[in-house]
């Protein structure tokens, strides 16, 4: 199960700082008490006044056990951490993750750019006709040889929680894209944001060795 957490930090943090201690402290931290597949930070560069600062991606490899991670002495850890560096809002949500163009995902080394487009579902479509309106949009964007790849989450929030797009396209873009078009072009399928991104990923051999 892949779970999308979008946190925010705390006002006398820079995002620079926020990323740093992210990248630095609490993921290794977390490493230690959650049995992550695969965990990656998107860290915002822009836009500047988004009510979050970085998108979390955590794929756990029993999903049961996060429901009983909040009660251990390694939640209460974290949770400690956390108010080093974040606020307590957050938005949360459980993410079906599929690829619309490109290779499938691998782990990424080092931080790597990309873009996420927030989209809401405009309540004239069915999830399975939004669904359809974005993947024919991202046929076409990647037929201009500028992607290396495309993948789309619906997400849906936890219950009694909001969030803020019903879903998420990444884009992985190479050298010769230009990301000026997006705005036209993605607000056709409810346009909630676009996000410019820094990705970083824990290698797998670091997950493994924890556990």
């Amino acid at each position: 199960m892949k779970t999308i957490v979008l946190f925010r930090r705390r006002p006398d943090l820079s995002r620079a700082a926020f990323r740093d201690y992210y990248e630095t402290r609490h993921a290794p931290l977390a490493v230690q008490h959650v049995h992550f597949t695969k965990y990656v930070r998107n860290h915002l560069i822009a836009p500047d006044d988004a009510e979050f600062d970085v998108l979390s991606e955590f794929w756990l490899a029993d999903p049961a056990a996060a429901a009983t991670l909040a009660r251990s002495p390694g939640g209460a850890i974290l949770r400690e951490d956390e108010t080093k560096f974040m606020t307590a809002e957050r938005f949360r949500a459980t993410a079906e993750e599929s690829l619309l163009a490109g290779p499938p995902r691998d782990i990424e080394a080092g931080a790597i750019r990309k873009y996420a487009l927030m989209l809401k579902r405009p309540p004239d479509l069915t999830e399975m006709d939004f669904a359809t309106l974005i993947e024919n949009w991202s046929a076409g964007l990647f037929a201009g040889n500028t992607l290396k790849r495309i993948s789309m989450d619906v997400v849906r929030p936890f219950p009694e929680g909001v969030f803020p797009a019903d879903a998420i396209v990444s884009l992985w873009p190479n050298d010769r894209f230009d990301d000026k078009g997006l705005l036209a072009t993605s607000n056709a399928m409810g346009h909630a944001g676009i996000l410019t991104l820094e990705t970083h990923e824990t290698p797998r051999d670091m997950l493994n060795a924890a556990h």
